[in-house]
């Protein structure tokens, strides 16, 4: 889908398309660090990058919709954010950042765009990525099913140099209770999750 595509699809739903918080797992990694300077990559309608605001982050979140972006925007705490419609492949932030998260973001270039986002990680900074894995398709899980623009392990640990430190890379179970979507879906997901921190 397009930047059109996705304003459209936003601007079709009753106050926000996905969950309202954060995926379990990147709370959980988030929760262990020390709130200093964070990118929100292509953020949506918020969720994550409002929740690091939350907890003292100065969150940027960046997306090339500018619909999700006014949907973000407008929720509780949404001022405390820098919101940025912007293209992963062109933007570029002013300087590296402590943290930086990408949620479900799939493209037909995805080791490049990850190879890419890791570059704005200061050093001692953390990476964090999760997205459908190719796995979900016979999961049944909701999500894309183009397997050319999902993820496996293999991939995302590929996609990092020797820069980084790999703390977990690998395929995590997400449970309806753990839903992406707003009104949630009843099935499980399979996800592939990176972590990893600059040297």
């Amino acid at each position: 889908m397009d930047a059109a595509q996705w304003d459209e699809r936003y601007r079709a739903s009753a106050g926000g398309v996905w969950a309202t918080q954060p995926p379990a797992v990147v709370r959980e990694i988030a929760a262990t660090l020390s709130p200093g300077t964070a990118i929100d990559v292509a953020t949506g309608d918020g969720r994550t990058a409002l929740w690091l605001a939350g907890r003292g982050w100065a969150c940027t979140g960046i997306d090339f919709s500018s619909a999700g972006l006014a949907l973000a925007a407008a929720r509780p705490g949404g001022d405390a954010v820098t919101w940025t419609t912007a293209d992963v492949h062109d933007w570029e932030p002013a300087a590296p950042v402590d943290l930086v998260v990408s949620c479900y973001l799939h493209l037909p270039d995805s080791a490049a765009a990850v190879a890419r986002i890791a570059d704005w990680v200061a050093p001692g900074g953390t990476l964090v990525v999760l997205g459908h894995d190719v796995e979900n398709i016979a999961a049944g899980g909701h999500g894309p099913t183009d397997p050319t623009i999902l993820y496996t392990p293999e991939l995302l640990r590929g996609a990092l140099d020797e820069r980084f430190r790999i703390e977990r890379c690998e395929r995590v179970t997400r449970t309806s209770a753990d839903a992406e979507l707003r009104d949630g879906h009843p099935t499980a997901a399979v996800d592939t999750l990176l972590h990893a921190v600059r040297e």
